[in-house]
C-alpha cells in the first residue's frame, strides 16, 4: 500500500541579494510503499538533504506536493503522549540503563540509539533519518543499522539519507539523486547486503563520472 507520494517537487533558492537562483530540486516524483526501507544517495549538493527537509516539514517546496496516505503532509502532523511509551522502546533498543544518565555520560552509539527512541516514540508513519551513521565508528554503525533493520521488519517505514554505501546496502530500495532529479533506483529484492553494496558502488561510480544510467 502506498504510504508517501511525492509529486513534481521543485525547490528554488534565491541568492542572498536576490540575484541568481539555484534550483535544488527539479520535478522530483516518487512514492514509498508502507513498510519499505528506502535510502537516498547522491553527491554533496545533489538535493537529497533539501528533499529530506521538505519531507520533515522543515522547509517548503517552491512547487509540487507531498501526500501521506493520500492527504497533504502538513495535515498529518500531530503530538502524542510520550511517557507511557518510553520504557518499552528503551528496553527494545537496549538503552533502559541510560534513562537516568546525562548526555556526557553516554557513548556516541548510545546517543544514536536515544535519537532513534525519540524518533519512534511518536509512532511516526515514516521515520526520516539524515546521515544516522555519519558520526559513528564501524561497530556503533553496525549496531544502529541492525536496529533499523529490526524496526523495519516490525513494519516501520524508513527513509534514510546517507553517504554510506554500507548503510544504504541495508535498505530495500536506494534512490539516487543527481542535480536535483531522480537519477536511478535499485531494488534489493533477494540480494545480500554484499551484493547490494556492489550494485550501489557501481551506480555511485557512474554518478560521479557523469555517465548515463542503464535503461
Amino acid at each position: 500500500m502506498e504510504l508517501l507520494n511525492v509529486k513534481n517537487l521543485k525547490k528554488i533558492y534565491a541568492t542572498r541579494f536576490g540575484g541568481n537562483q539555484v534550483e535544488a530540486l527539479s520535478n522530483v516524483t516518487f512514492s514509498i510503499e508502507e513498510g519499505e526501507f528506502v535510502a537516498i544517495m547522491g553527491e554533496s549538493g545533489s538535493g537529497k538533504t533539501t528533499l529530506l527537509n521538505i519531507l520533515a516539514t522543515l522547509d517548503k517546496p517552491t512547487s509540487g506536493e507531498v501526500f501521506l496516505r493520500g492527504k497533504s503532509l502538513l495535515s498529518n502532523m500531530g503530538f502524542m503522549e510520550m511517557e507511557s511509551k518510553l520504557y518499552p522502546i528503551a528496553e527494545r533498543l537496549g538503552i533502559s540503563k541510560l534513562l537516568d544518565k546525562f548526555p556526557y555520560e553516554v557513548s556516541g552509539g548510545e546517543k544514536q540509539r536515544a535519537a532513534v527512541a525519540r524518533a519512534i516514540i511518536t509512532e511516526p508513519e515514516i521515520l526520516l533519518a539524515d546521515e544516522p551513521t555519519g558520526a559513528l565508528d564501524s561497530k556503533s554503525s553496525g549496531e544502529l543499522l541492525n536496529i533499523f533493520s529490526e524496526i523495519n521488519r516490525s513494519g516501520q517505514t524508513i527513509l534514510m539519507v546517507t553517504h554510506s554505501t554500507i548503510a544504504a546496502s541495508h535498505a530495500s530500495r536506494v534512490l539516487f539523486i543527481k542535480d536535483g532529479q531522480i537519477f536511478h533506483q535499485i531494488y534489493k529484492g533477494d540480494l545480500s547486503n554484499r551484493e547490494m553494496f556492489e550494485k550501489i558502488s557501481n551506480t555511485l561510480t557512474l554518478l560521479a563520472s557523469g555517465g548515463k544510467r542503464d535503461e
